[in-house]
């Protein structure tokens, strides 16, 4: 391992601009794929943090009196499915609405009562929030103190379809993107294979085995590998710095102050990782295919 080490090196300084060109590359595929994944992970904090304000609206009819909602709201904080229940007079749902549509307000004051009714407002607990959950337990919920239930289920549907398709991008990209980087760490070594091909024929003359011939060749692609990981890093860091950070003093109020955020380490020890296997394999599989005449 110390002589493949060395030769390694020795490789990357006699064929620096092919070396460079290779990490960079490498670093640039890794960093696409590190952005998708900064990107989609926070975006997926948002959508998390959306995903909790999924809650069944539960409007009240006008004749009940304050011992039986009192009653109501603590028969459905006690069923499992429920992680809370907020009661929303007529007063504060008018607040509310004329607060969610800028000069909404205005248009209310020219109203003689308040149309809108109270409600009950409650949230589940993360296990049923999906869409056929949430529909189970608005059924169970229902009862004749309610003129009407909404829980947004075309929203919830829709909101939930869009997680899972993020996710799954999220897989097909990065894949698609180290399947790239280890398309060009193949052919640098192929390169390098090539331009070393009388020495690894002395090499064959004098019984080196083929593991001694093809170790410098895969230490050379772990190390250009191992290399992109790092620019990546640094690269990525950047973009968060100077791009990320600038998006979320636009975005703010819609992304929220704890949004954004950099990869954590265990990302950073993957993207490394992942340069670093892109890199061995991509040696590997060169020097497997290599002619026998090149490497024996």
């Amino acid at each position: 391992m110390s002589r493949a080490l060395r030769r390694a090196v020795l490789g990357i300084r006699e064929h620096q601009v092919l070396a460079v060109a290779t990490g960079l590359a490498v670093a640039v595929v890794l960093t696409l794929t590190g952005a998708f994944a900064l990107v989609a992970g926070n975006l997926s904090s948002v959508l998390d943090r959306w995903g909790k304000d999924v809650q069944i609206s539960c409007y009240l009819r006008s004749d009940l009196q304050d011992e039986a909602i009192f009653n109501l709201k603590a028969e459905l904080e006690a069923m499992p499915e429920v992680a809370g229940v907020e009661y929303i007079s007529p007063e504060e749902a008018l607040e509310l609405f004329a607060d969610a549509i800028d000069g909404m307000d205005r248009l209310l004051a020219d109203l003689d009562g308040n149309p809108l009714p109270a409600s009950l407002e409650v949230r589940l607990v993360s296990e049923y929030q999906r869409p056929a959950e949430v529909e189970a337990v608005a059924k169970r919920i229902r009862r004749p103190e309610f003129e009407d239930l909404d829980w947004s289920q075309e929203w919830v549907e829709r909101f939930h379809t869009f997680v899972a398709l993020l996710r799954l991008s999220t897989l097909v990209l990065g894949f698609l993107l180290l399947g790239a980087g280890l398309f060009i760490v193949h052919n640098t070594v192929r390169l390098a294979v090539h331009a070393r091909r009388d020495e690894l024929q002395i090499i064959s003359l004098v019984g080196g085995t083929r593991l001694f011939a093809w170790a410098p060749f895969i230490v050379e692609g772990g190390i250009l590998g191992l290399i992109g990981g790092v620019l990546s890093i640094g690269f990525l860091w950047a973009l968060h710095r100077w791009a990320f950070l600038a998006l979320q003093s636009t975005l703010g109020l819609l992304l929220g102050p704890e949004v954004l955020s950099f990869l954590p380490g265990s990302s950073i020890l993957l993207l490394v990782l992942a340069g670093t296997s892109v890199g061995l394999l991509g040696a590997i599989a060169s020097v497997a295919r290599a002619a026998p005449e090149e490497i024996v």
